[in-house]
């Protein structure tokens, strides 16, 4: 009985396959590479240095690794800019200009 728990990787699932994350942390030598304040130093995550959602990859060259300290706070980073450019409303066009 799989179900929820399945690891096929469908197109809204998140994260780096296993082996692209293991490699990633083995190469930055699980030590975190963002530093943010609270940073523990000791990277367990694999992070996308560009979202998905704004057309990373999931390449390791796409990769760093991460405290869960500072993955939180850049994670949340995201959300919140992706949330601004949703609800960013265009500036209406002055009523005297004409359409062209």
């Amino acid at each position: 009985m799989a179900g929820w728990q399945s690891n096929s990787r469908g197109p809204r699932s998140r994260g780096f396959p296993e082996a692209v994350r293991l490699a990633i942390l083995l190469r930055d030598r699980h030590q975190c590479q963002l530093a943010y304040r609270g940073c523990t130093g000791a990277a367990t995550d694999a992070d996308h240095i560009i979202p998905v959602c704004e057309g990373g990859d999931d390449e390791m060259s796409n990769g760093q690794a991460v405290c869960p300290a500072c993955h939180k706070i850049k994670t949340q980073a995201e959300a919140t800019r992706a949330r601004r450019r949703r609800t960013r409303r265009p500036t209406p066009r002055h009523p005297g200009l004409r359409a062209g």
